[in-house]
Parts: structure tokens; sequence; C-alpha cells
């Protein structure tokens, strides 16, 4: 029995593990993106919908363009983690290979099978990694935005704040 190529199927095979899990990772950060911006935008529309009730809650009108920033910014994070969560194409083996693999490859030797399974892999890794990109940029840009409005948020009250205290 060979080993050879043995250690660079392995290495492969755990690069396509790492892939995968990347790729379940920053579905969920997405989703986490989706939920806690989503909850935020609700908060504030319901503070924006008691202020124009009428009640004692005033919103200055000065904090208006910076609370209308914040909720903008709220629905770009969501929106970020909903797009990260989109299915992206990568790439699999294809029936057809799976078939030639069961028929017209099934008596390859040891080495020549390892060789094809690890391209197959390499394939698969390499279309992941794409997709994964893709993933880890909406996410990154559904933070950044998230940080900016939760400052604009912030900013809001410290402008209600002193206008009430004054």
């Amino acid at each position: 029995m060979s080993d050879q190529g043995a250690v660079y199927l392995a290495f492969i095979e755990g690069e396509l593990k790492a892939e995968r899990e990347r790729r379940s990772v920053y579905d969920a950060r997405g989703q986490a993106l989706v939920a806690t911006s989503s909850a935020l935008v609700t908060l504030l529309s319901g503070l924006a919908a008691v202020a124009k009730a009428g009640t004692t809650i005033r919103v200055p009108a000065s904090s208006t363009a910076v609370l209308v920033a914040a909720i903008a910014l709220f629905v770009c994070a969501a929106a970020s983690g909903i797009v990260a969560g989109w299915n992206r194409h990568y790439a699999l083996a294809s029936f057809t290979t799976l078939n030639r693999m069961l028929n017209e490859h099934w008596t390859d030797d040891e080495v020549d099978a390892r060789n094809n399974v690890a391209t197959v892999h390499a394939l698969t890794v390499r279309t992941l990694r794409r997709a994964n990109a893709f993933k880890a940029a909406c996410v990154s840009i559904g933070l950044v935005a998230q940080v900016l409005a939760l400052t604009a948020l912030g900013a809001t009250v410290l402008i209600v704040i002193g206008v009430a205290s004054s």
C-alpha cells in the first residue's frame, strides 16, 4: 500500500472542513445581524410613534436627522446580514464525476484515486473560499453599519438628554 499523496489529501480534507465550518459561522453572524438590527429598528420605530403621538416625550428636531441615520444604518446592517445568509454557489463533485468514480475509475490504483478525490476537494475548497469571502465582506459591512448606527443612536440619546435638562 502506497502512502503517496496521503498527506496532501488529509491537508485538503482539513481545508474543506474548515471552509464548511467558516461558512456556518458567517451564516450565524449574518442571522445575528438581522435579529439585532431588526429588533433595534422596531424599538426605534416605537419610539418615533410615541414621539409623534404627542405624549410628554419630545424628540428635539436637532436629533431627528441623527435618529433617521441610525434607523437607516440598522436597516443596512440587517440587509447585509440577509445577503450574507444567501447561499452562494460552490462546486461539488457532479453526479457525472461520482458515477465515473464508481464505474470507470473503480479499479484505479490507490494513488490515482487519492489524487482524483483531492482534485475534487480542492475545487470545492477554492469555490467555498470565494463564497465565504463574499459572506465575510457582507458581515463586515453589517457590523460596521451596526456600530455606526449605535453611535448615532447614542448621539440621539445625548441630544435628547441635553435638551431635556436645559
